[in-house]
């Protein structure tokens, strides 16, 4: 069945209500026009909950704004978004074009800070986020009494005679769902071994982030920060940043979690949760600020901590991905609107 606007509906009887199905829930492919946004390809998609979000197909398939009933999850950041051709590669370039965003991608090669390492150089958290998307399907069908909606495609991170990195992302939900799930696959395709470093840049923000926000989990370690300095929010003072490494509890099942809000919104808490595998992506790199025009916090899953390949290389810790070597890593989000929702999240924590 599928749960719209608090009534359930078999797929025949919710086409006695309308003539197409985008009337409540589906995916529309744009272009954006202005600026250094023109040109970018996006998908916007609305699954009918209240929950819409934009996916840049020019830009990995990254997801710069999502919205539940016209409120933001996410900071945006100063750049906006940002055409690919606007990308910049070295040293600490990526941030001239950081959306920031309800996810940004960071790898394939690097996910961390800029240097040079075996004679190349890597700039700041690599390349991948700016890569577009090939091959891309956008398909929405009913599977029973379910409307599925899923976008897929491939972003290729090569070399002429050297890497050939590829993405496969695919991110799938459904009509009446307040949840999706992005799926990636990433697969060395070339002749030789290559660095394989990854990051989810998940960036909550305005209004989930303020003073009072709460960010709810199950931590084992923390290095470089504490949990009480990590969950102390203030009003905007001009500057302040800081951040660290947090290693999760994961359930039974494997999954670690985390969740952000602010607890009350006209009455209910508001934000959303992520779920993913926590030996696929062992690391929660975190970031904060506090500034002016700059007030949130990332929560990073990864599979790397936030050093530079040089440091990793010297000190063989350096993660590779020999030829024909596949790795999968999987993110749900899913929102969180009511104190139900947050009490039945609470009680997945480990």
């Amino acid at each position: 069945m599928t749960e719209i606007y608090g009534n359930k509906y078999t797929a025949d009887e919710l086409y006695a209500f309308v003539g197409r199905m985008e009337q409540v829930a589906g995916i529309e492919r744009l272009v954006l026009e202005e600026g250094r946004a023109k040109g970018v390809r996006c998908a916007r998609i609305h699954t009918g909950s209240g929950l819409d979000m934009t996916v840049t197909l020019d830009r990995a398939m990254d997801i710069p704004l999502a919205m539940y009933n016209g409120a933001p999850l996410n900071w945006l950041s100063q750049a906006g978004i940002v055409a690919p051709e606007f990308y910049e590669a070295a040293k600490k370039g990526w941030d001239r074009s950081f959306s920031g965003g309800l996810v940004q991608t960071c790898g394939l090669r690097c996910a961390g800070h800029d240097s040079v390492a075996g004679g190349e150089e890597f700039g700041l958290h690599g390349r991948i986020s700016a890569a577009p998307a090939e091959n891309v399907n956008v398909t929405t069908r009913w599977r029973g009494d379910e409307y599925v909606m899923e976008i897929t495609g491939t972003m290729v991170e090569a070399h002429a005679y050297a890497e050939n990195m590829i993405l496969r992302r695919t991110i799938t939900t459904k009509a009446g769902a307040k949840t999706f799930l992005l799926r990636d696959q990433v697969t060395n395709e070339g002749a030789h071994s290559t660095p394989h470093l990854i990051m989810y840049h998940v960036n909550p923000g305005f209004p989930v982030v303020t003073q009072g926000s709460q960010v709810l989990w199950s931590i084992e370690k923390v290095e470089e920060t504490t949990e009480e300095e990590f969950l102390k929010f203030t009003t905007p003072p001009k500057e302040a940043y800081g951040g660290g490494y947090f290693y999760h509890r994961a359930d039974t099942a494997g999954k670690a979690r985390t969740a952000v809000v602010n607890p009350d919104i006209g009455g209910e808490p508001f934000g959303f949760y992520i779920s993913y595998d926590n030996k696929a992506l062992p690391v929660m790199t975190t970031w904060k600020q506090m500034a002016r025009h700059a007030y949130l916090i990332a929560i990073e899953p990864a599979n790397c901590r936030v050093a530079t390949n040089k440091k990793m290389l010297d000190e063989g810790t350096l993660p590779i991905l020999e030829p024909g070597e596949k790795r999968t890593y999987e993110i749900e989000f899913g929102v969180i609107s009511s104190e139900v929702e947050l009490e039945a999240f609470r009680t997945l924590l480990p």
